[in-house]
Formats: C-alpha cells, structure tokens, sequence
C-alpha cells in the first residue's frame, strides 16, 4: 500500500519537554495531564504512555475513559483518570469505582446519583471501597459547574455523609486565563477562594484538593496553582496566548512543537500574467511566475478558510499560500524560492506547521485556534511517532 503523502509527525521527546516546563514552573503540584479529544488530535494512547510521569490524566468523557483505562492497564501504568463532564448514572459510578477513575461532580442532579450509589454500596456492605470524586464550582465561566445556591445545599448534604463518602477535591475554570491583564481573572480566583473556604467544615474531616490553573494560568498566574495543576494545550507546544494582539508561540513560552504536518509539492506549474488560480478564480498571477501544488486540503484536516499569503515551508523557506484551499490541494508561491536560487522539485517535503513553523501563525491566518487545527486532522493522514 502507498505511503500517504500528508504525515503528522509526533515528536515524543518533545511531549516529554514540555511536561517538564508544566513541573518546573509547579514545582510543588501534581500535574493532571490533559488528554481529552483524542490527546489533542496526537493520539491518546501514544500520548499517555510518553505521559507515564504525570501524576494523573483527564479526558472530557466516561467513554474515552474506559478506552484510556483499557489501554493503561495493558501497559501496567496505574494512574488515576479524571472524567471531566463527569457521569451520568449509578452504573457509570461503579465502573469509576472498579477502574480507578475520579467523575467530576458539576450539577445536583450528578450528586443525587452519586448519593443513591452511597446507598446502594451500604446496602451491600461494600462501604469500605471508596470512590474518589471532585467538586466542579462556577466562578464565571457559566458553562459547567455548581453555582452558589447550589453548592450550598450540596454542602448541607455533605455534614451528614460518613467521611468515606465526601469529595477528595475541587476545582473550576478560567475563561480568560489567555488574556493576561483580562481583570476577570482575578475574578474568579476570588471566587474560587471564597468556594475552598465554604468546605473549611468538610475539610476537618478530609483532606479536599484544589485546582484551578490551567495552561495560560500555569505560565502566567503562579497564585492559581494551588495542589493540582490541569495543563492541556501548553502540553503540546501551542502557546495558550495566541488569541493575543501580540501573538505568542510555543517557542516563546521554552515549549517545543509536539505535531509537525507535513506533505509533498505534487506539481510545479508555469504561469502567465493574469492566469488565476483555484475555485473562483479569486488569485490572479501579478507577473508571470512560478506556482507549486501541494498534496494537502480540508479532506486531510487543512483549514479550509486559511487566507492567501499564510505560510508553507518549503527547503526552510516560508512561501504563501495562494488561491483557496480546495478538498484534496493547496497551490503556492514559489518566488520566495527562486529568489534564493533553490532547485524545487515535484516530491520536496512541505511542512504546513510544527517544526520550523509554529501552529499559531497558521490558526491566526485562518480565523481559528491551534486547538482547532490539531483537533480536525482527517483520519486519511498517516500519524509517524518518534
């Protein structure tokens, strides 16, 4: 069978560095590395072996859950797994209670599920198993966790539980961690303060574990670190700051791309003035000049809305992009290139992002985030691991 021209390349070594960085800024954390989504788009199996070293993994759901606990248990690695949206019925707790895996509790309606599980273990005498939850509060971002009202009562209902049933932790969200002067953020770390400081009762019963810091946190806001920190996009080499007016990219932040995608120039073509390129016939030559087709499109996970003038990498030179990115091809500029005398030719590596060329640039010309980009890579791309 042929190799497929278009190949994410993951750089292991690279996933290692920057879990590193995650341990050298939080010294004094545990680090809950973040594997949601297929780790990102890299591939959550290889990603959580090269991650043995964290302390624990999170994925978003119960069903990537399961499929990261089977592969972990395959591999002898005992880590625990966080299940970020949570559980949504008594059975799914037992398993979490089986596999060693900590459901987030965001809505009562979790908690009264969690609290007839309780009674079931009583009822079969299996109370000395305890599971591990955590407590999700919302300290702005109003998408998922306890609001204020709710939190209370769910407090009041804590007091009456044996200790073996109360929660080993809680946390909450940023939603502006990115944006380094945004004053909410320090908003809701208030918040989050005055929510750890309502358990104070429960903690003199059991040890409650905080966490709030995510990557953009981390790397800007030592005061959020607290016992747990939760890395995801940093973990991967992609600046959590990209979305700012001065772009960042991984590289600034002493992180190291972890995907580098890459394909072939297919065609070299000749034009004329005034010859248009592509669907629509949006780009027209300005001079006569030289264009290159490259083997890569939305069919393998491009952006599709990628703006002329975003860059490739061709022999270490950047070249732009030019007329719309169709299913299957991209066309370039290849002037760049012949300025500095360079023998192109069809079969020359392309690097469309990572090495050499950071991912923020290519999600800022396409009206996007990295996180889209690594996330949307097709299933006809062959993935190499190194």
């Amino acid at each position: 069978m042929p190799i497929n021209k278009v190949t994410a390349t993951i750089n292991l070594k690279h996933l290692r560095h920057n879990l590193l960085r995650v341990k050298e800024l939080a010294p004094d954390c545990k680090v809950v590395s973040v594997i949601k989504a297929n780790a990102y788009g890299h591939g959550l199996f290889f990603v959580a072996e090269a991650l043995h070293e964290s302390d624990s993994f999170a994925v978003a759901r119960f069903e990537e859950a399961l499929l990261l606990r089977r592969h972990l248990s395959n591999k002898k690695i005992d880590k625990t797994i966080f299940i970020l949206e949570g559980v949504s019925s008594i059975e799914e707790y037992d398993q979490c209670l089986a596999q060693n895996m900590i459901p987030i509790i965001h809505c009562l309606e979790q908690f009264k599920n969690l609290l007839c599980f309780f009674n079931r273990q009583k009822l079969n005498k299996q109370s000395d198993h305890k599971l591990s939850y955590w407590l999700k509060v919302d300290t702005g971002m109003h998408r998922l966790g306890l609001l204020e009202d709710d939190f209370k009562f769910l407090l009041e209902q804590l007091k009456l539980l044996n200790p073996k049933y109360l929660p080993s932790g809680i946390l909450s969200h940023f939603s502006c961690a990115d944006e380094k002067e945004n004053p909410f953020n320090h908003k809701q770390l208030i918040q989050f303060k005055r929510f750890c400081s309502e358990l104070s009762g429960i903690e003199k019963r059991v040890e409650i574990n905080k966490s709030m810091a995510n990557s953009a946190a981390i790397l800007a806001m030592p005061e959020s670190y607290f016992d747990w920190v939760r890395p995801g996009i940093m973990l991967y080499g992609v600046s959590p700051f990209e979305t700012a007016k001065e772009m960042r990219s991984g590289l600034d932040e002493q992180l190291k791309p972890v995907m580098t995608l890459s394909s072939e120039l297919i065609a070299i073509q000749q034009l004329k003035k005034g010859d248009c390129i592509g669907y629509g016939a949006q780009w027209c030559c300005p001079e006569d000049m030289t264009i290159g087709v490259i083997a890569i499109g939305y069919g393998d996970g491009y952006p599709r809305h990628a703006e002329a003038g975003t860059p490739v990498l061709i022999q270490g030179i950047e070249v732009p992009l030019i007329g719309r990115v169709s299913m299957d091809m991209i066309s370039v500029d290849l002037r760049a290139l012949e300025k500095q005398s360079a023998d192109i030719n069809i079969g020359d590596k392309v690097i469309l992002w990572g090495h050499g060329l950071p991912i923020e640039k290519i999600s800022q010309k396409s009206g996007t985030i990295a996180y889209e980009l690594l996330c949307q890579i097709t299933q006809r791309v062959s993935f190499k691991y190194e």
